[in-house]
């Protein structure tokens, strides 16, 4: 999870927590802001790898080939 608050796109309050890791898509996280009670996705992808909020399963690394 990340440290930082994402800002609500509605009202622009940062009194804002991550509900669940994915949205209607991979690459969204699903926010609630407590300010406005409205629910929002938010782009997870970065430029820096190391910033991703992304499941173990997805960050790469490790052999998945089938054998």
């Amino acid at each position: 999870m990340s440290d930082s608050a994402k800002a609500c796109p509605f009202c622009g309050s940062r009194d804002t927590v991550k509900e669940a890791d994915f949205g209607t898509s991979l690459m969204v996280n699903r926010h609630h802001c407590r300010h406005c009670n409205s629910f929002f996705e938010a782009i997870k992808w970065g430029d820096r790898s190391e910033e991703l909020d992304l499941p173990s399963f997805l960050r790469g690394g490790g052999d998945h080939s089938r054998q």
